[in-house]
């Protein structure tokens, strides 16, 4: 499922996408459920890998017009300052796809900010009775950008990437062709600013194919206390998602704030990572969200980081700066361990 290997003249499509979403309240001739966002704009640069630089062969930039959600969302329109006249100006997705086929080619490498995109691709070809295997692998660069920076660990925005490398802020952001233009000179400077070998070797044990399910969810229910809230999905981190195999642990499961780490594995079907966090809901009640995924190697770095953190300053963390996030933004999974309310 891992390991591609990444040789001269390969071809990387970063990529974007911007999708609108269903109206609270609104009646749909269809379930939602099938159509979380119907994407409404395409946007790519290719990249062509030639001894250890990569160099851009062009931009694919398309607007689509909706065939279901054809009123723009209201945090849609705030985040992309999109309105309902803009989305009527796209072509259809069917069209839309077709072209970016044709642009990407037949063995390329798709990558971008975030691992919620191909899905999202992939949701919308299967909507709209499209063939949804995309046949490519796919580099999430949000945990690359985090090996190869000094932000190890951590979850960070194309924004703040971009202000790291000192790249250019010449287009707005949340556009899907100037996000992944932007994503663009940020895999470049990954690979100009390190050794090719490394990059080459976190890259081949970090891509992942598009067409295989490699991440598992799942709430447990609201809980009066954190402890009962863990208990609810503490089930769920004890057996292969895939083969439902029993896992032997890697990492014991240990707590940075209100995120439980760990690290498993599947005699069947490999490592996974872990990790659980916990959540409270509108009525002040915890729940945990819990998600195991495929091991990648920015995975094997991040438990390595947070076991050191924990290691060092117990299960409180590093001390935070009051304008950095407390945690990554990842939704990933683990087994339940004790969970103080604080």
């Amino acid at each position: 499922m891992l390991s591609r290997m990444v040789k001269d003249g390969d071809t990387f499509i970063v990529f974007d996408l911007e999708w609108n979403q269903p109206i609270p309240g609104k009646e749909y001739g269809f379930d939602v459920s099938a159509l979380t966002g119907e994407i409404i704009e395409i946007g790519a640069e290719k990249l062509v890998y030639s001894g250890g630089t990569l160099i851009s062969k062009g931009i694919f930039s398309c607007d689509i017009k909706p065939a279901c959600y054809r009123s723009i969302h209201y945090h849609v329109k705030k985040v992309t300052h999109k309105t309902n006249a803009d989305l009527a100006k796209g072509i259809p997705f069917p069209v839309a796809y077709k072209k970016f086929r044709e642009f990407m080619g037949d063995d390329a490498i798709l990558a971008g900010w975030g691992n919620s995109d191909p899905d999202m691709l992939k949701m919308n070809l299967k909507f709209f009775g499209l063939d949804d295997k995309l046949g490519m692998f796919f580099l999430d660069v949000q945990p690359l950008f985090s090996v190869f920076s000094t932000e190890k660990g951590r979850q960070r925005s194309v924004e703040f990437a971009v202000d790291y490398y000192n790249v250019p802020k010449e287009e707005s952001f949340h556009s899907a062709t100037s996000d992944a233009k932007y994503t663009a000179q940020i895999l470049r400077n990954i690979f100009d600013r390190n050794q090719t070998s490394e990059v080459l070797s976190v890259i081949s044990s970090s891509s992942v194919n598009c067409d295989i399910k490699r991440e598992y969810t799942t709430v447990g229910s609201a809980c009066e206390r954190a402890p009962q809230a863990l208990s609810m999905v503490s089930g769920f981190n004890c057996k292969c998602p895939v083969c439902g195999l029993p896992f032997e642990i890697k990492i014991e499961p240990f707590r940075i704030r209100k995120s439980l780490y760990a690290l498993y594995n599947c005699k069947t079907d490999g490592e996974f990572f872990g990790r659980t966090r916990i959540k409270k809901n509108k009525d002040g009640k915890y729940y945990a969200a819990a998600v195991l995924r495929f091991a990648t190697q920015p995975d094997y770095f991040l438990v390595a980081s947070k076991k050191e953190e924990f290691e060092k300053f117990g299960s409180e963390g590093e001390p935070v700066k009051k304008e950095e996030p407390a945690e990554d933004g990842e939704d990933v999974a683990t087994k339940s361990t004790q969970f103080d309310e604080t």
